[in-house]
C-alpha cells in the first residue's frame, strides 16, 4: 500500500534541500537538519553516513527537480531553436522565482574547493547534462553546419547561460540574461 507520507530519508533530503539552498551547504549543520526534519540522530545516520553523502543525495534530487522544471518549461516549444530560446526564458523566470538565489550547484561548487569531494562529481554531472542538451538542440537546429561548428555554438550557448545565471545572482537583475539571450539568438541564425 502506497502512502503520501514521505519516508524519514525523503524528509531528511527535503529539509536538507531547503536549508542547503537557503543557507549554503557548509553553513548548514547536521544537527539543524535532524531537528528540522524531526528525526532522531540514529535515523539520520541510518540513511546517511555523512553530511557529504546527504549532499550527494540532495544534488541528485535537485538535478531531477531542476530538469523537470526545465523540461516542463520548454516542452510546449516545437522547434529546436524555440526550445533553446525557451531555456533562456526559463532562466529569467526561475531566477525571479528564487529571488536571485542562483544555482544550487554553482553555490555548492563555490563552497567545495576540494576537487576530489564527491559533491563535485554531482555538480559536474548536472552541468554536463545541460551542455549535452544544448549540443543536441543545436545539432537539430543547425543541420547544415559541420558538427565542430555546432559543438562550438552549443558550448558558447552553455557559457552564455551559465554566465548570465551567475551575474543575475550577482546583480539581482535581468540584464545579464537579456544580453546573453540576444547573443544566443545571433548564434542560432543559420
Amino acid at each position: 500500500m502506497k502512502t503520501d507520507t514521505p519516508s524519514a530519508r525523503d524528509e531528511i533530503v527535503q529539509v536538507a534541500s531547503k536549508l542547503f539552498y537557503e543557507q549554503g551547504f557548509h553553513r548548514t549543520g547536521v544537527q539543524q537538519i535532524i531537528n528540522e526534519a524531526g528525526v532522531a540522530k540514529g535515523t539520520f545516520y541510518t540513511h546517511f553516513r555523512s553530511k557529504e553523502e546527504l549532499g550527494v543525495a540532495w544534488l541528485k534530487a535537485r538535478h531531477h527537480t531542476w530538469n523537470s522544471w526545465l523540461d516542463e518549461s520548454i516542452s510546449r516549444k516545437r522547434t529546436p531553436e524555440s526550445r533553446i530560446n525557451a531555456i533562456f526564458d526559463f532562466l529569467g523566470e526561475w531566477m525571479e522565482d528564487s529571488d536571485y538565489r542562483g544555482c544550487a550547484f554553482i553555490n555548492t561548487l563555490a563552497e567545495t574547493p576540494d576537487g576530489t569531494n564527491p559533491l563535485r562529481d554531482e555538480i559536474a554531472n548536472h552541468k554536463q547534462r545541460l551542455l549535452q542538451r544544448f549540443e543536441r538542440l543545436v545539432k537539430e537546429h543547425l543541420t547544415s553546419k559541420p558538427e565542430r561548428d555546432c559543438l562550438q555554438i552549443a558550448r558558447t550557448l552553455f557559457i552564455l547561460f551559465e554566465g548570465a545565471l551567475v551575474e543575475m545572482q550577482n546583480f539581482r537583475a535581468q540584464w545579464p540574461l537579456e544580453a546573453a539571450a540576444q547573443e544566443a539568438s545571433r548564434l542560432l541564425r543559420p
